[in-house]
């Protein structure tokens, strides 16, 4: 209970301090580049749940009370108070109901979906913070801290404030809070904020090389006198892509929190308010685009891994056999057009039941990549070896005439005769079948009569090579 107490001031007085933060860099009435408190809102909901409701309808209170204070507008405390609690909940249900269905969703989605993960996140930020800079207006306006008509020129930029506030900040403060709550990593779908050992002065560089050509922008902006230097920042995002394509989430949450801040913090301080909503812009999709980023190398390592699920076999790492047919087209076309013979091997291995009833299937599975990597020894590395089923394989042999193929074979049933299974005293051996490709003949009636001529083999007593009649 004490700590649960505790966490809550610490929460109300971190709010009302970044609310603070976030008024220095207001260009208009209640419209700031960003809203940092709007991202520590969204976070705490996503790791608190509906614990963090007391402290930031608090926070709301409080802040509501300053605000009159600041804008001097005289109203009673009675009516302030009322004021105070309608924005509290202006503020906290979208937030809270947008962090509730983002949590449903990365728990349906496990470490699994980084990509759905951070999509999902823009889109439910963006809404939230919709609802919230909506209803948020509404709430002033009806407590007479805002003008009846400010809503048309205040909520857009509160909206944006509020968006790039949580696009931003919510994952830095994910990432502090994971700290304190490990078991947030399991829902995150694919997001760690963990520290990773790494090179720190590469990330150092590139931080530099940012805030460098950030200061360049801005500076341009503030002596050029053209509206056109503002959008100069959008370049940026090209270095922070570089970031989060190279870069841990933890490190890219740091980049765009520091890119962020410094650009918020100077278009005041340069006088550069007149850009304020160009930079709002640029902050929102510089960030989005960046956590985009994140997922590239997920999505490429994933393409590369179905690639390979498709294209090879699980066990042997052989061709798989719908990519052995494929290959086996391209390579038939070639042949053709080359005018050059191409062949094809069948073998299986001998009495594989029995090894598979003696000593188990795994001393079986055994058994085929033993043999696959006596095979793949003595093949060229033009040949295709691929899988066809069971213990059954097959091996194209391009630019090579049936002579060819029964000497490949005859050295293959060398290699393997007598080899004796890995951890037993079972010696095995294969059969094969060999046939010539016929011009204007499709892959699988050759692999039928290759086919039958490891049957006859298999007739003639094993260990042995047949060719087609």
């Amino acid at each position: 209970m004490l700590q649960t107490i505790i966490r809550s001031l610490i929460l109300v007085v971190v709010w009302i301090l970044l609310w603070r933060i976030a008024a220095v860099m207001e260009y208009g009435p209640h419209a700031s580049i960003w809203f940092p408190p709007a991202g520590l809102t969204f976070a705490a909901f996503l790791v608190m749940s509906w614990r963090a409701f007391p402290a930031i309808l608090i926070a709301g209170v409080v802040t509501t009370f300053w605000v009159s204070e600041l804008y001097g507008g005289g109203t009673p405390a009675k009516e302030l108070l009322t004021t105070g609690v309608l924005f509290g909940f202006a503020h906290t249900i979208p937030y809270f109901l947008g962090a509730w269905l983002l949590r449903s969703k990365l728990t349906r989605l496990g470490s699994y979906g980084l990509a759905s993960t951070i999509m999902t996140f823009l889109g439910v930020a963006a809404l939230s913070s919709f609802c919230a800079a909506w209803l948020g207006t509404e709430v002033m306006i009806s407590g007479k801290l805002l003008e009846a008509d400010a809503i048309w020129y205040t909520w857009l930029p509160w909206w944006i404030g509020d968006m790039s506030g949580v696009i931003v900040l919510s994952p830095i403060f994910i990432a502090l809070m994971s700290w304190r709550y490990p078991q947030l990593e399991h829902w995150l779908g694919g997001l760690s904020f963990t520290v990773k050992t790494g090179n720190p002065s590469s990330f150092l560089w590139k931080l530099l090389l940012i805030l460098a050509l950030l200061s360049l922008s801005l500076i341009l902006t503030a002596t050029a006198n053209k509206d056109e230097a503002a959008f100069s920042i959008f370049f940026l995002i090209l270095p922070l892509l570089w970031v989060s394509y190279t870069e841990s989430p933890l490190n890219t949450a740091i980049s765009l929190a520091l890119f962020s801040t410094i650009t918020a913090f100077s278009v005041g301080i340069l006088g550069l308010m007149d850009y304020a909503i160009v930079y709002q812009f640029a902050v929102t999709i510089i960030a989005a685009s960046a956590w985009f980023g994140l997922t590239v190398p997920t999505l490429m390592a994933h393409n590369e891994l179905l690639t390979r699920q498709v294209s090879e076999d699980g066990l042997t790492k052989t061709a798989s056999r719908e990519h052995f047919m494929q290959s086996a087209d391209a390579l038939m076309n070639l042949g053709k057009r080359q005018n050059k013979p191409l062949s094809l091997i069948m073998f299986d291995v001998d009495e594989f039941k029995k090894i598979n009833d003696s000593y188990g299937h795994v001393a079986g599975d055994r058994a085929l990549v033993q043999v696959t990597n006596i095979v793949t020894s003595v093949l060229r590395s033009s040949d295709l070896l691929g899988r066809f089923g069971g213990d059954e394989f097959m091996i194209l042999l391009p630019e090579s005439s049936l002579q060819f193929a029964e000497e490949t074979a005859e050295r293959l049933r060398m290699e393997i005769n007598g080899a004796r299974l890995e951890g037993t005293d079972h010696s095995f051996s294969c059969s094969f079948g060999v046939a010539e490709v016929v011009p204007n003949e499709h892959i699988m009636a050759t692999i039928d009569r290759a086919d039958k001529a490891l049957l006859t083999a298999k007739k003639r007593g094993k260990n042995c090579i047949a060719r087609e009649n």
